[in-house]
């Protein structure tokens, strides 16, 4: 495939309420899924930093939300004399010295008060920015669910969150996965980020009857190891727009499946 990708303008929207504290309960109870979960916890600061002592980074992110509007990423740096923490909100970075600093930084830039604090994953870049994967899981005629297309996005230079409304780009996911693969691995890799997104799904249908279609966001870390960022049981439109431009099909064309 010809390397073409479509950078999509940021616009402001009123996010789905997704709730990913429920989805990530729901998913640890499958001992097959867990393993792909990153670590989570209700966001407050004991949870926090109890977090930041067994990983490098962690994410805060809205319990309810989309659009990557609210996440803020927070990194332990070690240094000779005392830890430091570099937090990044939006396109702002900055360096704290104590946790009571980090803490009420966070506090002030909150969107809402129901927060989740995960483990952050050194996901694979494209250009030097972080990508992850939506995958577009729809209920068939015999119910099955089946991904009818991976759009790829890659998070803006400035910002930590690869949300396409966030002013993230769509890349197809050959591109993306052409420097860490080669021809056998590559379908290995999507065969994997395929049964574990149906999984998913067929998991969560069991909370959500008579739904027919998620996105699942997953990232892949430097072994190709999938992990699920978050579950949405109402993604958005844009990225079927993403899909049909990266692959050229038609609406109504067959499915987008590539193993």
């Amino acid at each position: 495939m010809t390397k073409e990708h479509a950078a999509v303008p940021s616009k402001p929207h009123v996010p789905a309420r997704t709730i990913k504290w429920d989805h990530y309960r729901e998913l640890k109870n499958d001992s097959t899924i867990k393993r792909h979960l990153p670590a989570t916890m209700k966001l407050n600061k004991q949870s926090l930093f109890s977090m930041l002592s067994e990983y490098t980074s962690v994410y805060l992110k809205p319990n309810r939300g989309a659009f990557g509007v609210g996440v803020i990423k927070v990194q332990k740096i070690i240094h000779e004399k005392q830890p430091r923490f570099l937090v990044h909100e939006g396109t702002r970075k900055k360096t704290f010295y104590s946790r009571n600093q980090v803490y009420a930084f966070v506090l002030a830039n909150m969107v809402n008060k129901d927060y989740l604090v995960q483990q952050g994953i050194d996901l694979l870049r494209w250009n030097e920015r972080p990508f992850d994967l939506r995958l577009m899981i729809k209920k068939q005629s015999d119910n099955t669910w089946l991904n009818e297309g991976f759009v790829g996005r890659v998070a803006h230079p400035k910002k930590i969150v690869t949300n396409i409304r966030s002013g993230g780009t769509a890349v197809s996911i050959d591109d993306l996965l052409a420097p860490y693969t080669n021809v056998t691995s590559k379908i290995e890799t999507k065969k994997k980020l395929n049964l574990l997104g149906e999984q998913i799904c067929e998991l969560l249908e069991k909370k959500y009857p008579g739904i027919q279609l998620f996105g699942v966001d997953l990232g892949l870390d430097q072994n190709l190891k999938p992990w699920i960022i978050e579950v949405n049981n109402r993604p958005e439109k844009i990225c079927w727009k993403c899909m049909l431009e990266l692959y050229k099909k038609s609406s109504e064309s067959s499915h987008f499946i590539f193993y």
